[in-house]
């Protein structure tokens, strides 16, 4: 455990990071470039699937583009975590942001993944 004074450090406030998409995803539709910058200003990690088709936004090998973020959280957290995934949940599906995709309204480079969420979602099986 970190002693008391540095666990602030530990804290993403408010970063921008890189992730790649999978463009085959119906999540993606309308998405050209498989890296899309995100914006981070929590610590929500979320493991990758088993399932590749699963997780629909891994953080990309090399993710930090600006904006702090220690080396500790880069290298246990976000390398090999995954930004967004669909799950199967009983008969239906469950879509998690680990990432606000809508964050105050000055992020648009994820709001077409949220809205394909909207308007996708109850179309997109999730294989077992």
């Amino acid at each position: 455990m970190l002693p008391r004074e540095n666990i602030g450090k530990e804290r993403i406030g408010g970063s921008i990071l890189s992730v790649d998409l999978d463009l085959t995803h119906p999540l993606t539709f309308g998405y050209r470039d498989s890296s899309i910058p995100i914006y981070k200003n929590n610590n929500v990690f979320i493991n990758k699937t088993k399932n590749d088709y699963s997780s629909v936004a891994i953080y990309s090998k090399i993710p930090h583009i600006d904006g702090y973020v220690s080396k500790k959280n880069i290298e246990d957290n976000i390398m090999g975590s995954s930004s967004l995934i669909v799950s199967g949940l009983k008969s239906g599906r469950v879509i998690i942001f680990a990432d606000n995709p809508n964050f105050r309204g000055t992020w648009y480079g994820t709001n077409k993944l949220f809205l394909n969420a909207i308007f996708l979602g109850k179309n997109i099986s999730v294989p077992k």
